[in-house]
């Protein structure tokens, strides 16, 4: 790019790509109104009714599989879906800037060629028939640009093929009509970048909406969408379902298509990047992965080849033996958070499933000598070269991120397990990055199945409930503690987010509660009531690798058991 400066580029590209001018005209809210909109609330998912029809709030009311069902059953037609999601996505940009690409016209006449296939055969052309499927700005849609929050990626043509998981989508009759906004480096649980701006909460303008998957979040929450594509290394869609008050997951690795997706650090295999699903509902979530898998998608990618084999029916009639860990040893969450958790759990007990504390192990060394040295093993070289190609400063909490000492290139032998010559090949001190990965996997499945001496059955618990994040929303530019997301990406455990509460005026730190380390102290003073005051608050379900069918179906047992 030259001497070409980064604003120069930005501004380029949002007036070639000018979202404001794909919305149409009857779409737009007046400046004035919009102006005093934003002044009047920041909770602007609140101004959603005034700006929509009770008509389109009905449809957009609706899940991904409702509505699929509503259209086979000829009570709404594509078209009608279609454009009631294209209008509050439109609304929920204005409010929040979630959106990066708008194709609402395109959108708009594969609806009604759906509708005429429908209306021709009888017949829907996949289980999504009609139904809008937004998806993550860093997958590639065909006749779309994909920067993935970078300006170097800004002057790249147009993507000429859609990334695996969207072809699967549009397959089973998806309606594609926008891209979301990721923030700059991926690496962040907040979404803002140089070329589309700050993704705002819904909930509280003066909150992020999470990252990666911000602008997901935000959509979804408004809903603007029925069903998003997100993606995930440490909690990059559980944080935005969590801070949006959605539903999540995170699956293991290799069950869901990454292929087709544009973001540095593409290749890394240390901790396995998943592609996952943001919804209204566990049923949503589950219609994906079943999507997903009748795709086979193993035969055009390297992936199991594990079918998805759904437990929902098998564990409703069964009782679940729940740990619960109300927090990591490294940070205390906000107290609404450890309080819902508290009530999640004696409303299972109550219900006739077993509960017991389970103990953390390690959460802090796992960060500090496996995780982060294993996220940036080129001491986050390929985002900073990125970043330089395109003349842009970083972000705040990124900066603070790479910044860490503990970020730093690594040697192969650093990665690899190296043995010196006349060593003990056993020797823990030469057992580096990857194996120290392997070996803290053993140990915490040792410490999961040790969970049998504090059973009723005497066999380990099924799954683990916890917090998401120690708060519900993170003020701007600020890096908050995502351990709780990032220990399972290391782990390797599917894991997934349910809607579980609200915060409280009541809600407050033990009087006399001290900080048990800086990281705590520093989330301790991010809480200040007024500013969550009514966020909703969201739990974390957990299970063991590639249980992700039994994490889904304990994700139903406890969602009715907690917001039947």
């Amino acid at each position: 790019m030259g001497s070409v400066s980064w604003q120069t580029v930005a501004e380029q590209q949002r007036f070639q790509r000018n979202r404001a001018s794909a919305i149409p005209a009857e779409w737009v809210i007046p400046p004035f109104k919009l102006i005093e909109a934003r002044r009047s609330t920041t909770r602007v998912i609140h101004l959603l009714p005034r700006l929509l029809s009770h008509h389109e709030l009905q449809i957009t009311a609706l899940g991904a599989a409702a509505l699929a069902a509503k259209i086979r059953d000829g009570e709404y037609s594509c078209l009608q879906v279609t454009e009631a999601f294209c209008h509050q996505a439109a609304v929920a940009q204005q409010l929040t800037n979630c959106l990066t690409e708008v194709f609402f016209a395109e959108a708009l006449d594969r609806a009604r060629r759906l509708d005429d296939v429908l209306k021709t055969t009888g017949k829907p052309i996949g289980p999504l028939h009609g139904v809008p499927v937004s998806v993550k700005d860093h997958y590639n849609v065909k006749g779309c640009y994909t920067t993935a929050g970078y300006i170097s990626y800004a002057e790249c043509p147009v993507k000429d093929k859609d990334a695996h998981i969207v072809d699967i989508m549009r397959s089973a009759g998806a309606v594609l009509y926008a891209k979301t906004n990721n923030p700059q480096c991926m690496m962040v649980l907040e979404t803002v970048s140089n070329i589309y701006g700050r993704t705002l909460n819904p909930w509280n303008t003066r909150l992020g909406a999470g990252g990666s998957s911000g602008g997901e979040g935000s959509l979804l929450a408004q809903h603007g969408s029925p069903l998003g594509v997100g993606s995930d290394v440490g909690g990059s869609i559980r944080v935005p379902a969590a801070f949006n008050g959605l539903y999540g997951f995170k699956p293991s690795g290799k069950r869901v298509p990454t292929s087709g997706w544009e973001c540095t650090m593409t290749g890394s295999e240390s901790i396995t990047a998943v592609a996952g699903p943001l919804g209204h509902n566990v049923q949503d979530l589950e219609l994906f992965f079943q999507i997903v898998s009748d795709a086979k998608p193993w035969l055009k990618e390297p992936l199991l080849a594990m079918p998805w084999r759904s437990q929902i029916e098998a564990l409703e009639k069964q009782k679940l033996t729940i740990g619960v860990m109300l927090w990591d040893e490294v940070v205390m969450p906000h107290p609404y958070i450890t309080r819902v958790v508290k009530e999640v759990a004696a409303k299972l007990k109550k219900a006739g499933h077993e509960v017991f504390d389970f103990k953390p192990y390690d959460h802090k060394r796992s960060w500090d000598d496996i995780l982060l040295p294993l996220y940036f093993t080129d001491g986050g070289l390929d985002i900073k070269q990125t970043l330089f190609a395109g003349n842009e400063p970083i972000f705040p909490s990124a900066k603070r991120l790479l910044d860490d000492p503990i970020v730093k290139a690594r040697s192969v032998h650093e990665i690899w397990k190296h043995v010196l010559v006349g060593a003990c090949s056993d020797d823990s001190t030469h057992s580096q990055l990857n194996n120290a990965r392997d070996g803290y996997r053993v140990e915490y499945l040792q410490k999961w199945a040790e969970t049998a001496s504090a059973t009723a059955s005497g066999k380990p618990m099924d799954m683990l409930i916890c917090p998401v994040a120690p708060l519900q929303g993170a003020p701007h530019d600020v890096k908050p503690w995502w351990g709780y997301c990032s220990q399972w990406n290391l782990l390797d455990y599917p894991s997934g987010v349910i809607p579980a509460g609200t915060v409280l005026e009541s809600d407050a730190y033990p009087q006399g509660y001290e900080p048990v380390n800086e990281l705590d102290r520093e989330n301790m003073e991010l809480y200040d009531n007024d500013m969550y005051l009514g966020m909703p608050v969201t739990i974390q379900v957990v299970g063991l690798t590639h249980e992700d069918e039994k994490v889904m179906g304990a994700m139903n047992v406890i969602d009715r058991v907690i917001n039947a």
